[in-house]
């Protein structure tokens, strides 16, 4: 087990986590995000969705570049770490549907 994976799975792990959250949300709204997002994930998915054309609301239909780096930052440290074990089960096109029906 690597130094990062002890750490973060030991007593001060979530706490350094929960930190970092902490301070990142307002700096993100000093740079310009809206007040009430911060790190809202959810919000974030609805201004995608309305770039997409999904839906009409002019004020978000914009691509947040934080869910981009969500991803690629999720898929680097799965690389990274080699937690990252692509699989496929039955349907996959069905559950991808699904899959983007339930975001």
């Amino acid at each position: 087990m690597s130094f990062v994976s002890r750490f973060l799975t030991s007593r001060w792990g979530p706490i350094f986590t929960g930190l970092v959250v902490g301070i990142l949300a307002p700096v993100l709204v000093k740079l310009g995000n809206p007040s009430n997002m911060g790190v809202c994930v959810v919000c974030f998915s609805r201004d995608i969705a309305g770039a997409l054309g999904l839906h009409h609301a002019g004020v978000v239909q914009y691509i947040r570049p934080e869910i981009i780096g969500f991803v690629l930052g999720s898929l680097v440290a799965a690389l990274i770490f080699r937690e990252f074990k692509p699989r496929t089960g039955s349907a996959p096109l069905v559950r991808f549907l699904l899959g983007m029906f339930a975001v």
